[in-house]
């Protein structure tokens, strides 16, 4: 029997996902919630698969599997939504449950100011997968090292900062004239650097699969025609939001989303702008800040917008952080434009070719 096509008139369901056990409330479209029911897995999926069901919509909080189950609603002709989790938490009353959280889905999913999240395709989550245990290698190196350094420090064995005096710390504790860099201590951090040159390996490798995808996808390619922005830019934001920027509605909304605007707390007349908010995704912004620290490193023989901007600003004695979040901010409207329109960046300089596939 085939589905029965979506109906306007329908309940909205409003589903807290969970592994186990399922929230789902149904409301009409006056508000009123019609049916409360606590579902196991094979009955969540039974009933939205039933074919005498009617198809409408579907609204759930943005969360680990939620991507899953919007492909396979949308799969069964129903519509799915998903709610950014953190507007849903400010619309929770009373305690944490899974009923409450249900009906503050619904009560989110009434506020018009928010904007829904939308779905990923597999391919955007292989590549967010791909960015994750990278950033966890990435992680489990500055962790490795540090302990390393920790455990020499305590024997009054140091060196300087950086790859470099990491490598001269581990040869000065080789060679024996420390007096108090013992036998039992180097073969414990023999076995600690023999986990970090094998992270440092993975690490190579997966920087080598991040710049074969960034060649072989048309958007990461566009996008690295900024200058500012490499592979690792342009596969994080094609993971992330892929052709989704459309639901912002211009660049200066893309650029707020990611935490890259003064806060403000201002009453009346009287205004008052802080530091950036720091909304959004932390690891994005912070690859935005560091594309934005290489330009503003390299601006000085350019002449491309961007590095003009960084110049003027610089040239006003203004904070060097402050004209490298300035810069950022633009690199941020420069990727909203370019995976909007899929056209390379107009800003690009002379002679910077995009990435051969």
């Amino acid at each position: 029997m085939q589905p029965t096509p979506v109906t306007p008139n329908c309940p909205v369901h409003c589903v807290d996902l969970a592994k186990e056990k399922f929230q789902e409330h149904s409301f009409s479209h006056s508000g009123e919630c019609l049916k409360r029911r606590t579902l196991t897995r094979t009955q969540f999926v039974r009933l939205f698969a039933d074919p005498q069901l009617l198809r409408g919509l579907i609204v759930m909080e943005a969360c680990a599997s939620a991507n899953h189950w919007c492909r396979r609603f949308e799969a069964l002709g129903h519509r799915a939504l998903q709610l950014p989790a953190q507007f849903v938490a400010q619309h929770r009353i009373g305690s944490k449950n899974d009923g409450n959280d249900a009906d503050a889905i619904y009560a989110t999913h009434c506020d018009t100011r928010v904007r829904p999240v939308p779905t990923k395709t597999l391919a955007q989550q292989d590549l967010a997968a791909l960015h994750s245990a990278r950033y966890l290698l990435l992680k489990q190196r500055v962790q490795l090292s540090n302990q390393i350094r920790g455990l020499l420090a305590e024997r009054d064995c140091v060196a300087a900062q950086g790859a470099r005096g990491f490598e001269a710390l581990l040869s000065q504790a080789a060679s024996g004239e420390e007096a108090e860099v013992t036998e039992p201590l180097l073969a414990v951090i023999a076995i600690q650097l023999q986990l970090l040159r094998h992270v440092e390996r993975q690490l190579a490798e997966l920087d080598g699969e991040v710049e074969q995808l960034a060649r072989q996808l048309p958007q990461a390619r566009l996008l690295t025609s900024i200058f500012g922005v490499g592979p690792l830019i342009a596969t994080a934001f094609v993971a992330e939001y892929g052709a989704g920027v459309a639901r912002y509605a211009d660049a200066r909304q893309f650029a707020a989303s990611l935490g890259l605007v003064p806060r403000e707390h201002s009453s009346g007349k009287t205004r008052w702008l802080g530091g950036i908010t720091k909304r959004g995704d932390a690891e994005r912004r912070r690859l935005l800040v560091q594309g934005a620290s290489s330009v503003v490193r390299h601006c000085q023989p350019r002449q491309d917008p961007l590095s003009v901007l960084a110049r003027r600003l610089l040239e006003r004695h203004k904070c060097h952080k402050v004209v490298t979040l300035a810069v950022a901010n633009r690199l941020a409207r420069i990727i909203y434009a370019v995976l909007k329109h899929g056209q390379a960046s107009r800003l690009a300089p002379p002679g910077r070719p995009l990435l051969a596939a």
